[in-house]
């Protein structure tokens, strides 16, 4: 019976963390402390991520996102600084990896690969996973010679409360 127990309340665990996870580790909800202790002991990882050939992005001190102690959203940024050009590979080989990636776009822009047609009070592009569980959102953000591609996971069903204006 206790072996039973212990299944159930495995499977129970596993189902309603993998439900919220956001990214690797992060889960939705998480204490911000515990986030933010992952986010050091893993800094080295955190700090050199590939979202498709040739693309380097990284957590930030700031990429953890909190209410009232607990991880709602994340941020990543593109590793450094990029050129118009670099910008606009970036959002093209980010899109193409979180496709092939089993992610569906349900939002996007016009003018999504070219960051200075990109309508600033607009997201550039939206993607969603399979299972409704997160939404990832990427933006260029920049002017002139510097631009930056900041990428942002949400929970899906909070997203959605949020967007109705229920948070």
């Amino acid at each position: 019976m206790k072996l039973l127990y212990f299944a159930l309340l495995s499977l129970w665990v596993h189902s309603f963390v993998s439900g919220q996870v956001l990214y690797k580790e992060f889960f939705f909800e998480m204490p911000i402390d515990k986030a933010k202790e992952f986010l050091q002991n893993n800094s080295k990882t955190l700090k050199n991520i590939s979202f498709g050939k040739g693309t380097s992005y990284a957590f930030r001190k700031r990429s953890l996102v909190d209410h009232e102690g607990s991880l709602t959203e994340i941020n990543i940024w593109s590793k450094k600084n990029l050129d118009l050009d670099q910008a606009s590979d970036y959002l093209k080989k980010t899109r193409a990896y979180f496709e092939s990636n089993n992610y569906k776009t349900v939002y996007a822009q016009k003018d999504w690969s070219n960051p200075i047609l990109v309508k600033k009070n607009l997201p550039c592009i939206r993607f969603t996973d399979q299972e409704k569980s997160v939404v990832i959102e990427m933006d260029p953000r920049g002017q002139g010679s510097v631009y930056n591609v900041f990428i942002t996971f949400y929970n899906y069903d909070w997203f959605l409360r949020k967007a109705k204006g229920e948070e």
